[in-house]
């Protein structure tokens, strides 16, 4: 008995669990693809799997529809990886340790991989259900869709014939999207000079706690930016503290908000016992401003050696900061007339205003 045995519809979750034990990060796509084409072969289905491990399957029509216009769906095999800071499972390897909470599935200690895994299981369901009546189905599962749509972008799809196609990669059950967003990726690279410094105490700050989400479904809830939050606690510090930047980490993923983020810095031990204050002080500042959002957000430091490490020349520190104080972040700009949004509603025929509304 799988853990999904008994939800509804059956054959769903039967598919959405064999493929979440199956490793599916972004470029870590062969083995779900072959699991597909394995599908595809034992239910005599028509394939083509290319050399980034797309697959493209064509379902025949029922009884009765075999010659109606083709219906395409699409989805994406890849998921974003991330896990807990204390997670022993190795996401390129192992699969996920799903959990039932209520109304809720998830994954322990990792992302689910819902998205984009519901489709490929809904896909694998109609196929397998010979009670549902439908067109000849043609499916699209692409891979590194959440790195940038590489797999899309590279296709081929000379082989279908439909010329309607339904996109299996929203967020709410019985909304309907007709368009959406696109998106961009930046590179920025900061050039540095490296050091050897002088005996210190070296500190670990951290910044995590925090909520987290994907970069376009939850930008618009004000979560707390991890990257950028350490760059406050860096900038508070260098304001009363002469330190050496040793090492800075934060963020994994280009579309998810960064979660956690860290830094070693080197510090005068008579410095130690004031800059843990003040930590603490950012920490209930932090705690206030992100109560809504980010409550369990935390700022910690501690002491972690003492000696001689390299370090960043004070100039690349402090353009560092200046960096991640300035990055943006959020949503870059919102419409705030409702006038405007009503009467394009009212334009495209989505709402209607009775008399007297």
């Amino acid at each position: 008995m799988g853990i999904l045995s008994d939800l509804e519809p059956k054959g769903v979750f039967r598919y959405f669990e064999e493929i979440s034990n199956i490793p599916r990060g972004s470029y870590h796509e062969k083995e779900i693809s072959d699991y597909l084409v394995s599908y595809a072969k034992a239910h005599e289905l028509q394939y083509w799997q290319d050399s980034l491990y797309n697959v493209v399957m064509k379902v025949p029509g029922s009884k009765g529809r075999e010659e109606e216009a083709p219906l395409i769906m699409q989805g994406h095999m890849d998921m974003v990886c991330e896990k807990t800071k204390d997670c022993d499972i190795d996401m390129e390897k192992e699969g996920l340790r799903l959990a039932i909470d209520g109304d809720y599935v998830y994954a322990k200690e990792t992302t689910l991989g819902g998205d984009d895994g519901i489709a490929v299981a809904y896909m694998l369901a109609i196929a397998d259900d010979k009670t549902i009546s439908h067109p000849p189905l043609e499916y699209i599962i692409t891979v590194s869709e959440e790195v940038g749509m590489e797999g899309a972008g590279h296709i081929d799809l000379s082989m279908l014939k439909g010329n309607q196609m339904l996109n299996l990669d929203s967020e709410e059950e019985g909304i309907f999207l007709c368009s959406c967003a696109g998106g961009m990726s930046v590179v920025s690279k900061l050039p540095v000079t490296r050091r050897m410094s002088d005996d210190m105490t070296f500190m670990k700050i951290t910044v995590d706690g925090l909520s987290g989400g994907h970069s376009g479904c939850e930008i618009d809830k004000e979560r707390g930016n991890a990257d950028i939050l350490l760059g406050r606690v860096l900038f508070a510090i260098r304001e009363k503290f002469s330190f050496e930047l040793a090492e800075l980490y934060g963020g994994k993923k280009d579309n998810a908000i960064p979660v956690t983020a860290e830094s070693i810095i080197g510090v005068q031990e008579s410095d130690v016992s004031k800059i843990l204050s003040l930590c603490d002080t950012l920490d209930e500042t932090f705690k206030t401003e992100f109560a809504l959002s980010d409550k369990d957000v935390k700022v910690s430091a501690i002491v972690e050696s003492t000696g001689s490490k390299e370090v960043l020349a004070k100039g690349d520190v402090a353009n560092i900061i200046s960096l991640l104080m300035t990055f943006p972040n959020g949503v870059m700009a919102m419409s705030t007339s409702v006038k405007g949004l009503v009467e394009t509603s009212l334009n495209l025929g989505i709402m209607k205003l009775e008399k007297d509304c």
